[in-house]
């Protein structure tokens, strides 16, 4: 064999050598971009994923808070007309007949003084004469030591301050009218404020 021969042997050899390796080498190219691609696009979808769930719950979050500031929006609203409600029914109780006004007075007196007991009832300035008659009233009738304070007053009309040694009780329009807004704010809301759902 020549040597042109052999060296052509060696360099075939070698050819087929090198082309095994390039196809060898490219096909772990491939497969090594191929897997990088998709690890690339798996953690691009996870992110992706990720970026939306994080979104979502931002917006719900959101959402609660602004839910939250138009319920109490809403509840404020509600308890201004409330107040309104109640703030109304005093006026209509000062603007009723003076009949009217001394039996509703006539009645708190009843259930605010104790039989027998001894005290000053206190009143608005407007309501001076008015209780002067009930008081020699109550007086005469139940045969007790009752008095008008006629130096102190309250500072707004509508009924009075009974004050007795030891205690005190107040029934003011003011007073009253408070007490029952509180116990009947959720009956008074629920039918005020029907909801449609």
């Amino acid at each position: 064999m020549a040597l042109d021969e052999i060296s052509k042997a060696v360099l075939e050899s070698v050819q087929r050598e090198a082309e095994l390796i390039i196809k060898s080498a490219t096909k772990e190219a491939e497969e090594k971009k191929k897997n990088a691609q998709r690890n690339a696009e798996e953690k691009a979808e996870r992110l992706y994923q990720l970026a939306i769930r994080n979104i979502d719950e931002e917006m719900a979050r959101k959402s609660v808070q602004v839910q939250g500031q138009i319920n109490k929006e809403v509840l404020k609203e509600k308890n201004i007309i409330i107040s309104q409600v109640f703030q109304k029914a005093k006026e209509l109780v000062l603007k009723s007949s003076g009949q009217e006004y001394q039996q509703l007075m006539e009645k708190l007196l009843a259930r605010a003084i104790p039989q027998g007991s001894k005290g000053t009832v206190r009143v608005h300035k407007d309501d001076l004469e008015l209780f002067k008659n009930l008081i020699n009233k109550w007086n005469t009738t139940h045969g007790t030591g009752l008095t008008i304070d006629d130096k102190n007053f309250l500072p707004s009309r509508g009924g009075f301050l009974f004050i007795a040694e030891g205690y005190q009780v107040d029934q003011t329009l003011d007073t009253i009218l408070g007490d029952l807004q509180r116990e009947m704010v959720p009956v008074i809301a629920q039918n005020l404020f029907v909801e449609n759902t």
